[in-house]
């Protein structure tokens, strides 16, 4: 990770943690869209970058199809995002869940890899993605309290940026050929 890139994600992981700490003062029904808003806009922001990546060197590469089909799914998933925003919170809510959900067991698989080519940055994404798992589920029994549901994203969030942020500061391993 170079030095500006370090520098980046320290002042998105700040934004997250500024943004989460604003969810948590405000209204839960008012806090739910701004999360949806701000995932729905992530998701977006993330799928034009995937389909830039494909169309300015991917396509040209080895596999580069499958940086396509995933900019145009993200895309579409922002977009679905977005316009969840008019339905019943409930829906949002079940949406973030899956969310969560979804990246813990993507962060818990990417630690099981990790964990048989030796690395040693395994256990900290395996706790990372346990966290994530962990929030969903406490969303799951919370479902129906909205101050409990935004609560428990908003730390999950700040627990993210807080990765993030030692993330940003851990030694980057590089692989030297002699």
């Amino acid at each position: 990770m170079s030095k500006i890139q370090r520098v980046q994600t320290i002042i998105i992981a700040v934004f997250i943690i500024a943004a989460s700490i604003f969810m948590m003062l405000i209204t839960p029904d008012s806090a739910l869209n701004i999360m949806a808003g701000i995932l729905s806009i992530s998701l977006f922001i993330y799928g034009v970058r995937r389909l830039i990546y494909y169309f300015s060197m991917a396509r040209h590469m080895v596999g580069g199809r499958l940086m396509l089909y995933l900019g145009i799914v993200i895309f579409d998933f922002g977009m679905l995002t977005l316009m969840m925003a008019s339905i019943p919170r409930f829906y949002i809510a079940l949406y973030l869940i899956a969310v969560f959900a979804f990246s813990g067991i993507i962060d818990v698989a990417r630690s099981l890899e990790t964990m048989l080519f030796r690395s040693s940055s395994w256990k900290f994404r395996l706790f990372s993605g346990l966290i994530s798992i962990a929030v969903a589920i406490l969303c799951i029994v919370y479902i129906n309290s909205a101050d409990m549901l935004v609560y428990f994203y908003c730390a999950g969030l700040i627990y993210s940026a807080v990765a993030r942020i030692i993330t940003a500061f851990r030694k980057t391993e590089i692989v030297y050929i002699q």
